[in-house]
């Protein structure tokens, strides 16, 4: 994919790293000389500096090619305006990180009017992070779907546990609690269960559910 990406900061730099890593043809965009710089030495990206919600520089960039374009400064106002433009001059799908509170609410109004095809918000993204490990403190991963409406929890199943040396189907019948064991690792191992699969200790399980029901059953 041809992508832009705006703003060469922690966040600029960290996506930078990952989709160059992924092989995607990548040019940033930055006021800042040093940042783009910094940039460019450590990946293999060409660098602009300018303003990105300039269009010539985005023309000069390609955003007439471009796939994505990505704008992650520290400025909502200019990240937004960055995308407007972007949409307007290339068409391409848009990302842009909004933070502040008052946006966050009227997202969807602003997605619309804009085209805009992603609202990141690291810092929001983080605390829900924090959120669910809370909620799941034992577990391995979470994976959340649907919009956050439903998660996938992986689970290593101890010793003293009270999944222990039971079947699936007595399990749902015993805890009253509407969730799906999707999968089961055990050593190199991994099986597709039915009601009649017994778990064991040391297995790794992977529960789907809505988070009120996944809550409920850990």
């Amino acid at each position: 994919m041809q992508i832009i990406i705006v703003g060469c900061g922690n966040v600029g730099s960290t996506i930078v790293e990952k989709l160059s890593k992924e092989g995607h043809n990548i040019t940033v965009i930055d006021t800042k000389s040093d940042a783009i710089k910094n940039v460019t030495i450590n990946f293999d990206v060409m660098g602009m500096v300018g303003n990105g919600a300039g269009y010539t520089i985005q023309k000069e960039a390609g955003i007439e090619d471009a796939d994505l374009m990505i704008a992650v400064t520290g400025s909502d106002e200019l990240n937004l305006l960055c995308c407007l433009i972007a949409k307007k001059a290339g068409g391409c799908h848009t990302i842009a990180r909004v933070r502040n509170p008052v946006y966050s609410r009227e997202i969807s109004f602003i997605k619309e009017e804009l085209g805009l095809s992603m609202v990141i918000n690291p810092e929001d993204a983080a605390a829900l992070e924090i959120a669910r490990v809370l909620k799941f403190p034992s577990a391995i991963k979470i994976d959340t779907f649907a919009k956050g409406r439903i998660e996938l929890v992986k689970y290593r199943i101890e010793e003293n546990s009270i999944l222990c040396d039971q079947s699936l189907k007595n399990i749902s019948a015993k805890l009253k609690c509407d969730v799906l064991v999707c999968m089961v690792e055990r050593g190199e191992d991994v099986y597709i269960p039915d009601g009649n699969f017994i778990l064991r200790a040391k297995d790794e399980i992977s529960v789907v559910g809505s988070v009120k029901n996944s809550v409920q059953f850990f």
